[in-house]
Formats: structure tokens, C-alpha cells, sequence
């Protein structure tokens, strides 16, 4: 059994497969689950965590996340899974909540945040 990616040219000729390159885990992180983040927060949220990597580089690096499990557990049931921006240089923003808007029933919006992240594992891998 094969696992990777795999790729062929137009004349069936394997072109692309794990042997091609190896991968290099540079950092790895554990963001706790946040169960209490259901209440109603008023205006956009722009803060988050800092992860300094040595080595990353956006152009040979990706970061992915994923989520241990998909509910906090919260009353509420609304759970968010943390997303990621590259700040430049060697680091990454890492954000545990979510922006939403919802109709103020007058033709407008209320701008919003919800923080309910569940547990999640980021990697920071280098392709080589």
C-alpha cells in the first residue's frame, strides 16, 4: 500500500512521488480547548498567538492544523478550529477565535467574535 502523493505525466510515467522530497518537522504546538468563549463579543477581534519558528520560511515550509476534536464540549454549540497567517520571516499567527457578523434587523450588521477553539495539534514541516 501506497501512501503521498503520486503523479503521472499524459503518458503514465510516474513524474512526482514521496521519494521526490522529505519533510522536516520544525515546530509543533498544542493549543488547548477554550470551552468558554460562547458569550457575545462586540467589534472584530485582531490579536492572536505568536509562534517564532527557526527555519520557516512560507515559500519551502507549510503549517497545518488539526483539531483533536471537533466540539468543546460547550452549552452553546458552536466550536471554532484555529486558523494560521504568516506574518513574515520566521513567524506565524496563530488565531483561536472567529470573526462573524449577524443582521442588527435595521439593513446592517453587528461585527462580532466567538472564542470556543478545541483542542488542536500545529506542525510547522519544512519540504526538503
Amino acid at each position: 500500500m501506497s501512501f503521498g502523493v503520486n503523479v503521472w505525466n499524459g503518458s503514465g510515467a510516474l513524474t512526482l512521488d514521496m521519494g521526490d522530497f522529505t519533510l522536516q518537522k520544525l515546530a509543533v504546538m498544542v493549543l488547548p480547548a477554550n470551552p468558554s468563549g460562547g458569550i457575545v463579543r462586540p467589534a472584530p477581534r485582531s490579536d492572536y498567538i505568536l509562534m517564532d519558528v527557526a527555519g520557516y520560511n512560507p515559500s519551502t515550509c507549510f503549517v497545518t492544523i488539526t483539531p483533536r476534536s471537533y466540539s468543546t464540549g460547550a452549552t452553546f454549540g458552536r466550536s471554532v478550529i484555529p486558523t494560521y497567517r504568516d506574518l513574515g520571516g520566521t513567524q506565524i499567527a496563530i488565531i483561536p477565535y472567529a470573526n462573524y457578523r449577524f443582521p442588527n434587523g435595521s439593513g446592517g450588521w453587528i461585527e462580532s467574535w466567538v472564542e470556543s477553539t478545541v483542542e488542536s495539534v500545529i506542525e510547522v514541516v519544512r519540504v526538503i
